[in-house]
């Protein structure tokens, strides 16, 4: 091939990189920079073991970019990109999208909330974005991200939840979507910081249980007169090196189980 044959097909791989939307290139990675629109808030979360199986496998997916001047800004597989630095990798398969500012914003929350490692909090809080973005009702943003309308409806009720209780309820471990749902009914009812205490606890440890904390269901009688705490006090017996302790109810033997993992 001649010369100029040469230099006109390096031309046409440059145009394809530059304007093609969906072409596959390699990038290097000082090339590419993290988007702004990514819904996790620990971006390096499980990267150890990310980079391990890239490590052993390669990339398996590319990593879907945008041009922004002279840098690629990501729009999906941002851990990946981190867990390819993390190795010593110099050069990542990109897929180049060229599109809008505002689609690439909603593509790249959809592309997030189809996983599954998000947070609660996290993904009520890139719904919400989007909604407010796109100008969505309830039912087109259930149309969208592929959930039922109920389901939206009640997860973007945890983005309405105040920041300290989000706080509140990571530190204390509530991280299930469903859990952070009945978290939403009990603050309405002004019962979030008993519902925790519960969960805390080991009163609360499942959806139904949480949802009977709801209803008032699981909610501890008041001592009647006459009555004192000593009456409500466990059974214990011994046989040999085997202790036996009888709870007067399954939640209270819940309780003491969670309590003694604590001690232990």
């Amino acid at each position: 091939m001649s010369s100029k044959h040469k230099d006109i097909g390096l031309l046409a791989d440059v145009f394809r990189r530059e304007t093609l939307d969906g072409s596959i290139t390699r990038l290097r990675l000082d090339q590419i920079q993290p988007s702004d629109y990514q819904p996790r808030q620990d971006r390096l979360r499980e990267i150890d073991e990310l980079a391990a199986s890239i490590k052993r496998d390669g990339l398996l997916h590319p990593i879907v970019v945008t041009k922004s001047g002279d840098i690629y800004k990501i729009i999906s597989g941002e851990r990946r990109f981190h867990a390819l630095k993390s190795i010593g990798a110099k050069e990542a398969e990109c897929r180049i999208l060229s599109r809008e500012s505002r689609d690439l914003q909603r593509i790249a929350i959809i592309e997030n909330l189809q996983r599954v490692d998000l947070t609660a909090q996290e993904e009520a809080v890139a719904l919400l974005k989007l909604k407010r973005q796109e100008e969505y009702s309830d039912q087109d943003l259930s149309e969208k991200v592929g959930k039922s309308r109920n389901y939206v409806t009640e997860i973007l009720g945890i983005a309405g939840l105040p920041e300290a209780l989000l706080r509140e309820c990571l530190e204390a471990g509530i991280t299930s979507k469903n859990l952070m749902i009945q978290v939403v009914q009990a603050y309405r009812k002004g019962e979030h910081r008993e519902f925790i205490q519960a969960f805390q606890s080991g009163k609360i440890q499942t959806v139904r249980e949480a949802k009977g904390f709801n209803r008032g269901e699981s909610r501890q009688p008041s001592s009647r007169p006459g009555k004192t705490a000593q009456s409500y006090a466990p059974a214990v017996t011994v046989d040999k090196n085997i202790v036996r302790i009888t709870y007067k109810s399954e939640s209270d033997a819940k309780a003491a189980v969670a309590r003694l993992k604590k001690l232990l």
